[in-house]
């Protein structure tokens, strides 16, 4: 009897099957199952990054100050010190930081933000929110510039990688900034530099001064020996040195260094020079001549090794030449040697 059973069972659950298998045939289907519908992340436009009518760090990048320490600058925007970090919410946009030693630490000096080549005419959308730009150009390839003076912020749209376009975003000392309003000293002198010890200088421009041994000074020379190759060795023998470092001028690409020279004898500083960039923009050399001319005055010529020497003042005795034709070089000292 049992066995009867298992076997009526088994015919009723094959039954069961064949009717199955005969329903889905006629078109018996199961229910599907509900698709789960992605939520689509709408990206933000490229304007957002501007919202200002002059140059600021996009809002993204908001936390970075260019001066602070590569430390900083990760605990500010994690990764940016070290590689492109994508913008969330931006369609293909990243951001990358470069920065220069500053003693025996890294400073940030200038951020790179790299638009994807859809982005459109990028140029077209930064003249309507910060105005006209000046055009430069760099290694042949042109450069449109924008200034913020009022809070030392550069930006210089190039083109970047495939098509795309770079905007780099800097800090910068206007030129006028930095020669100052008359002839006592320059703008960027907190106290005069004529007649300064190296004690003094260190107390009073230990922030943005980088002083290097011969033997610091050789392993300098020999890392940018790799970048630049030989054309190092017609600056000569490396050099003990105790420099200014200061934010670019307008035309300058990463700082603007100021050299000051000891009195071997009374070791006081009896001179400081340096050199400001014109090539890259027409006009450049003029527009800072007249600059210098507002402040300082007309100036007499005269010849030095053949070349033009511009004198502008006695005492202080401050002389401008021009350097090779790409930049003006600036020298003040007490007064005339013999």
């Amino acid at each position: 009897m049992n066995r009867m059973n298992a076997i009526v069972s088994l015919s009723l659950s094959g039954l069961f099957s064949l009717a199955l298998a005969t329903a889905c045939d006629k078109g018996e289907e199961a229910k599907p199952t509900p698709k789960v519908e992605e939520k689509v992340v709408e990206k933000k436009p490229l304007t957002d990054l501007f919202p200002g009518n002059s140059v600021e760090l996009p809002p993204p990048l908001a936390k970075l100050t260019f001066g602070m320490t590569e430390a900083d600058a990760e605990k500010a925007v994690p990764g940016i010190t070290n590689k492109l970090v994508k913008l969330e919410g931006y369609q293909d946009t990243s951001a990358g930081s470069f920065s220069t030693e500053k003693g025996d630490t890294k400073a940030l000096t200038s951020v790179r933000l790299s638009l994807p080549k859809d982005a459109g005419d990028v140029e077209k959308m930064l003249t309507e929110k910060w105005g006209a730009p000046r055009k430069t150009t760099d290694l042949g390839k042109t450069v449109m510039v924008w200034f913020n003076a009022e809070k030392g912020l550069r930006a210089r749209l190039k083109d970047g990688f495939g098509d795309g376009k770079d905007l780099e975003f800097s800090a910068y000392m206007p030129f006028e900034t930095l020669i100052g309003t008359d002839k006592t000293k320059f703008g960027f002198e907190t106290t005069p530099l004529l007649g300064l010890d190296l004690a003094g200088l260190s107390k009073d421009y230990g922030q943005v001064l980088e002083v290097l041994t011969k033997e610091k000074a050789e392993k300098k020379r020999e890392e940018m020996k790799k970048m630049f190759g030989d054309k190092m060795d017609v600056l000569g023998e490396a050099q003990a040195s105790t420099d200014i470092h200061l934010p670019p001028t307008e035309l300058e690409s990463f700082r603007t260094t100021v050299w000051p020279r000891f009195n071997k004898t009374t070791g006081l500083i009896e001179s400081i020079r340096m050199t400001v960039p014109f090539e890259g923009e027409e006009g450049g050399a003029d527009r800072l001549m007249a600059a210098m001319k507002k402040v300082w005055g007309e100036p007499k010529e005269e010849e030095k090794y053949g070349k033009k020497l511009f004198v502008f003042s006695e005492e202080p005795f401050i002389t401008v030449e021009d350097s090779i034709g790409r930049s003006w070089e600036i020298e003040k000292q007490a007064k005339r040697g013999k």
